[in-house]
């Protein structure tokens, strides 16, 4: 019995150091959906502004499709107000999001946060206290985190949106923190059928 207890503890450690290892709160049930797979038209809720929302292409009441925002690729980052190693990437995607706009694919690439398990209000805490420059959507019933895979955060999807087939497509996923965001976007681009 102590030789299982020493043992489940090592595992769980393991799990432990593998999240610390990159920089990100893990799922226990976690299942991203992998790349080439179908994403769900998920219903995006959340108060934006009124730039953000032209941004996006999208206007009227929440909630908003993902197929109704106007890009070709979409890059989605699940995140949460309460992890840290969230509220330390905010920068780098701000970052990510200034590289988007300079290197001007701001009409084809859009940038978005969904705020797993957070309300309107601890979204735009998160907003406002690291000045986040990028359309932040609240997700405080965990729906769209169950339509995507219960990933942990951050977790990034690159998604392909192909308006007249009326399909979003996973072109690729990463857990973790960013080590770059010119490299990240540089990969995302490459995986991306839809920006070429």
């Amino acid at each position: 019995m102590r030789l299982v207890i020493i043992l489940l503890g090592l595992l769980l450690s393991l799990q432990a150091g593998s999240a610390l290892a990159m920089e990100a709160s893990e799922s226990p049930a976690s299942h991203p959906l992998p790349a080439g797979s179908a994403m769900p038209d998920l219903q995006l809720r959340g108060e934006l502004a009124s730039e953000h929302l032209k941004h996006l292409g999208l206007n009227g009441a929440e909630p908003h499709s993902l197929s109704g925002i106007q890009a070709k690729t979409v890059i989605l980052v699940a995140f949460s107000m309460y992890c840290p190693h969230c509220q330390r990437e905010a920068p780098v995607l701000n970052e990510l999001n200034a590289l988007i706009e300079s290197r001007g694919l701001s009409a084809d690439v859009k940038l978005i946060g969904v705020g797993i398990g957070n309300s309107d209000f601890e979204v735009k805490v998160f907003r406002d206290k690291y000045a986040v420059t990028f359309p932040l959507f609240s997700d405080p019933d965990f729906k769209v985190n169950k339509e995507i895979g219960e990933v942990g955060t951050p977790f990034f999807y690159v998604l392909d949106l192909d308006a007249q087939k009326k399909k979003i497509i996973v072109a690729d996923t990463q857990l973790g923190r960013l080590e770059s965001a010119a490299a990240f976007l540089d990969d995302a681009l490459k995986a991306s059928k839809a920006v070429r």
